[in-house]
């Protein structure tokens, strides 16, 4: 007979004490339980650690090394769990009761499963549902190297809505201390090389947002030094382990995520501000062919247009109103 499956769920926390508590609740009202509960609390200053004491019978609270950054305690939360599948959960999230069960079905469903992906719903501050977010056209099992190829623009994964396998984990690494803000992209990517992503489509998690401000005004430094590690650093190295021969997507891959990025610069910034950004993209420009795209960023004219561009845009349009027509069918 098989021996069942663990299942672990790690909190990495740090000043979130207001929306905690509810994070753990959900994880306390599962239709299949977590084995384990690991709450990693980033020395907050707020009443995180009053929160953890509170359900001592139920979660573990552990630290991580102080200073750590941000790739340094998802790795810390992820070591800190001892079973056969493993996850993070963000302190301000939130677990529907189907969440360890469908990521679990999803775990045993695949002998060479290492990742399990499901859909998830946004919500406000207040815990008011946003949106529906499935991915559309999603295989169930997508295998290597597919599964690295796939992930070449975004991660085809919500980061309150996987799980993995810890002896993948193990095998992949840690992931690097350098990542500043995309280190959950970085873990996928890692792990991607050693078996299949399984998808489950159903919705699993809420994932808080907008509370904490503009994201990409916020965390646009991080994000153009993180896009380079991953295409020089991540995704070089899981092709190889893949056995890719041929890595010059990687390349187109890193050019397209440059004119994205210099696409949001230009229409989130001032001319004052793009030109205070020009440094940044400079490193990523001169690997992509990419220098006169970047001096239009700064100069007070129009981006060249691109049919791509305009296929984005199309795609922003269209895609909200297909998850909600998908999320209505889903329900029927």
């Amino acid at each position: 007979m098989t021996k069942p499956l663990t299942f672990s769920v790690g909190i990495p926390a740090y000043n979130q004490g207001e929306f905690l508590e509810a994070t753990i609740l959900s994880l306390l009202n599962q239709t299949r339980p977590p084995d384990e509960i690991v709450i990693s609390d980033h020395y907050s200053t707020d009443n995180t650690a009053e929160i953890i004491e509170k359900y001592a019978k139920h979660v573990r609270g552990v630290k991580p090394p102080p200073g750590a950054n941000l790739a340094g305690q998802y790795n810390f939360t992820l070591m800190s769990q001892s079973c056969d599948w493993i996850t993070l959960l963000s302190s301000d999230d939130v677990a529907r009761p189907n969440f360890c069960e469908v990521l679990m079905r999803g775990a045993a469903g695949s002998d060479d499963a290492v990742l399990v992906r499901a859909g998830w719903e946004n919500i406000d501050a207040e815990g008011k549902a946003l949106e529906p977010n499935y991915f559309l056209r999603m295989p169930k099992v997508v295998r290597p190297p597919e599964t690295i190829r796939s992930q070449q623009e975004v991660p085809k994964v919500s980061f309150a809505a996987f799980a993995i396998q810890r002896a993948a984990f193990l095998k992949a690494g840690p992931i690097p201390e350098s990542f500043e803000s995309l280190a959950d992209w970085a873990l996928c990517v890692q792990i991607a090389p050693f078996g299949s992503f399984v998808y489950e489509n159903e919705l699993i998690s809420q994932y808080r947002v907008g509370h904490d401000g503009d994201k990409f005004r916020k965390r646009i430094h991080m994000w153009v030094r993180d896009e380079q590690r991953m295409f020089y650093e991540v995704f070089p190295l899981a092709a190889k382990r893949a056995g890719m021969k041929d890595l010059t997507w990687i390349d187109k891959a890193s050019r397209v995520n440059f004119l994205r990025y210099i696409t949001g610069a230009y229409d989130y910034f001032s001319i004052p501000e793009r030109a205070a950004l020009f440094p940044l993209f400079q490193p990523w420009a001169a690997r992509v062919d990419g220098e006169a795209i970047l001096d239009s960023l700064v100069a007070d004219r129009p981006l060249p247009r691109s049919f791509r561009n305009v296929a984005e845009r199309g795609k922003q349009f269209i895609r909200p109103f297909a998850q909600k027509v998908y999320s209505s069918l889903q329900r029927q």
